[in-house]
């Protein structure tokens, strides 16, 4: 984790390090951002200051994997992540996952009751 979108890409650097040490590739497919908690006008801010070079994009790893060149490889920022069957969003408001738990409730409480029913009057 990380306060400020300058040290996120210097952590995204060492990580890529770490992983080309280690002989290691990194999965730029699945691998996203998410950032928590942000007002408007830090978002606005962020917009332009976090980028080291104008044509790179705004969070990306340096890959020398699969060719010797290197690339540069976007990350992904998102609004909401799926981890571990919970679906997260910015504020971690958990309005999404409340909403699907929710209707998986009220589903299993409806095929229940027609069960019950139909062992009552069959």
């Amino acid at each position: 984790m990380s306060t400020c979108p300058r040290e996120l890409q210097d952590m995204l650097h060492v990580w890529q390090e770490w992983s080309v040490q280690n002989r290691m590739q990194i999965n730029t497919q699945k691998t996203k951002v998410m950032v928590f908690f942000e007002t408007p006008s830090l978002q606005k801010a962020r917009g332009v200051q976090h980028r080291p070079d104008p044509t790179l994009p705004p969070f990306h790893i340096h890959a020398f994997f699969p060719t010797s060149c290197p690339y540069s490889y976007l990350i992904t920022e998102v609004l909401q992540f799926k981890s571990v069957g919970l679906i997260l969003d910015p504020k971690l408001t958990m309005n999404l996952a409340t909403t699907k738990t929710i209707r998986r409730a009220a589903h299993g409480q409806s095929v229940t009751q027609t069960v019950s029913y139909s062992l009552r009057y069959d």
